[in-house]
């Protein structure tokens, strides 16, 4: 292994929970995107034009974190999907109320068949829902890569970039690192564009020379370092 494989290796193995968030599913519409996995909905409104900003809710699968046996088969995801009957026909709202309606009726058979054990706490969860600038959220099919250097790889998402030093070690007591960071969502996402349309175009530029890039392209980015005690 020459040391720019080395090199690469470190870094991306460091980037890898960056890139996955998780999810195990999903589902698109015209105005809106759900994701899901054991512990928690996400339902996004897609970028429109005209709409500057853009609604964000999630939504614990608060019955799926606790090992009850009578909750369980009521939590299950595709049990929740299966009962609210979500569609990519249907709008953010549509999708919003099915599958608050489907979680709400989960918590009310679980406690219903809870017995002698107190589940309502299971009422109390519900949508937690704000509003984000549209740059916020990523179009549908900008999904995260990364992009190597020559002894580097950069991780890049429609709204962030990272990228570690190659020297940077996170296996000591002390850990030390240098990382590279957007400076903006506008940064990243031109960073995004550049990157998308020439997956090669950082491919022999070093680690020291990366910043330089950066500035040549009009990229903002932030530096941050390992703090030593």
């Amino acid at each position: 292994m020459d040391d720019r494989e080395l090199a690469l290796r470190v870094a991306a193995r460091h980037q890898r929970t960056i890139l996955a968030r998780g999810w195990e599913g999903k589902i698109v519409g015209r105005d809106f995107r759900l994701q899901w996995n054991d512990d928690q909905w996400l339902l996004e409104e897609l970028p429109q034009k005209g709409k500057k900003k853009l609604r964000v809710a999630t939504h614990d699968n608060l019955g799926s974190r606790y090992h009850y046996p009578a909750n369980l088969s009521f939590y299950i995801s595709s049990n929740i999907m299966h009962h609210a009957g979500v569609t990519s026909s249907d709008s953010y709202d549509h999708v919003k109320h099915k599958i608050g309606t489907a979680l709400q009726a989960a918590a009310e058979a679980t406690i219903a068949k809870a017995g002698d054990k107190d589940w309502s706490f299971l009422r109390t969860s519900s949508w937690n829902e704000h509003l984000v600038y549209f740059t916020e959220v990523m179009p549908e099919g900008m999904e995260p890569f990364n992009a190597e250097g020559h002894d580097f790889v950069v991780k890049v998402e429609w709204t962030s970039f990272s990228a570690y030093s190659p020297d940077s070690d996170f296996q000591q007591a002390d850990p030390h690192y240098a990382i590279y960071e957007s400076s903006s969502p506008w940064a990243a996402r031109k960073l995004y564009q550049i990157l998308k349309e020439d997956p090669n175009a950082i491919r022999h530029v070093p680690w020291g020379k990366f910043s330089e890039w950066l500035n040549q392209n009009k990229i903002g980015y932030k530096t941050h370092f390992s703090q030593w005690h």
